[in-house]
């Protein structure tokens, strides 16, 4: 017979409260907690994978204390990060793990650290710091008029941001575990404050215009020197910080400039909502947006706010379903060149030919295989041609 292994009561009932258990172990479990069995080492590997807990913790006496300071950076307050999913928080640990390889990367180069990181620190007033913000990423002040869409003005943004220094990443799953998905009723997005390699990770669960708002969001929040986990959901006001209603702002500033949204809607003709959607259409932003620049500017009523904001979260969720219907699967390394920013991606190439990093590492950073790695490569090098 195999030996069992003796666990703390405190770790199962520590795992009760804080992770989920899914259903075709939960009988399982609830006999090891209750004492009737006991787990063998082989037992407990298993059941570790399947609720993406550390072998380690078992062996713990007390309790893990798995403490982030992000988590107290929320936006809004919430139960779901007071006890934050397991998706979270390796996703958490996988970032903190490139952002600290970028910043020895870096430091080993000798590269001066990101002038952006805390410049906007002490400004004060919404334009003057949107207009830093499109200073700094060469943005004119209507540059929404040369994209055509949400998607377009993402890769805009993000390319313009990654160029200053700044690590975008995104997935929508932990990893590459396509059984992990990312709920973005938890988070939007995270940025991690770092002098050398900060970092914005985005949530691609989110729809497109969510997407290019969070982005903005938190390269305010960069400006600022600020740690951020982004959860505010659609036409949230609640904030815990002012701060973040600063960050909101100013994101809001960079997308519709105030005095050209009060000019296009006073120019606009038609019902509220349409007046909406179109302005939506015109600055390639989402619907919640422009209602909370016309709540702002007193062209709308709360209540009638609170209606436009129900019906672009309808919206939004009816169009996401639809282009996942459509997509099929969508390409496979389109899709992971989209979870990595590029300028690390070619850092730790570099760092691999010139023998610094081993493969081994490179493959654990980007969850991908050597022949994938490559490939990603190339098709980063060719968009630079």
């Amino acid at each position: 017979m195999a030996n069992t292994v003796e666990v703390s009561s405190n770790i199962w009932n520590w795992i009760n409260t804080s992770v989920q258990v899914p259903a075709a172990v939960r009988e399982k479990f609830e006999q090891w907690r209750s004492g009737e069995k006991k787990p063998t080492f082989s037992q407990l590997e298993e059941f570790s994978r399947k609720i993406h807990v550390p072998i380690g913790y078992f062996f713990l006496e007390r309790q893990p204390q798995e403490q982030f300071k992000l988590l107290e950076f929320r936006t809004i307050d919430s139960r779901q990060l007071q006890d934050p999913s397991r998706e979270l928080i390796d996703t958490l640990r996988q970032m903190e793990s490139i952002q600290e390889w970028m910043r020895d990367d870096m430091i080993a180069g000798e590269n001066e650290e990101n002038r952006y990181v805390g410049s906007l620190r002490g400004k004060k007033g919404i334009a003057e710091l949107a207009a830093m913000v499109r200073e700094t990423l060469s943005l004119p002040s209507d540059w929404y008029e040369a994209v055509k869409s949400g998607a377009e003005s993402f890769r805009l943004l993000r390319e313009a941001i990654s160029s200053v220094g700044v690590l975008v990443m995104m997935n929508g799953i932990v990893g590459a575990n396509t059984h992990r998905a990312l709920d973005v009723s938890e988070f939007r997005a995270f940025t991690l404050i770092d002098a050398y390699a900060p970092l914005i990770f985005i949530n691609a669960a989110d729809s497109e215009s969510g997407r290019v708002f969070s982005l903005l969001h938190e390269f305010v929040h960069i400006g600022l020197g600020t740690n951020s986990l982004f959860n505010a959901r659609e036409g949230e006001t609640a904030f815990v910080r002012p701060e973040e209603t600063l960050c909101n702002a100013v994101a809001a500033e960079v997308l519709v400039p105030r005095r050209v949204f009060c000019n296009v809607w006073e120019n606009t003709a038609g019902i509220i909502k349409s007046r909406v959607q179109e302005l939506s259409k015109y600055f390639n932003c989402s619907q919640s947006v422009i209602a909370r620049r016309a709540l702002d500017e007193a062209y709308i009523t709360e209540k009638l706010y609170r209606e436009l904001i129900e019906e672009a979260i309808r919206l939004a969720k009816e169009t996401m379903l639809a282009k996942k219907a459509r997509s099929g699967g969508g390409d496979y390394y389109r899709t992971l060149l989209s979870r990595i920013d590029h300028r690390f991606l070619q850092a730790l190439d570099a760092s691999v030919q010139e023998g610094k990093t081993l493969y081994t590492e490179a493959f654990r950073l980007t969850n991908i295989n050597r022949v994938n790695f490559d490939k990603l490569l190339e098709k980063v090098q060719g968009e630079r041609v």
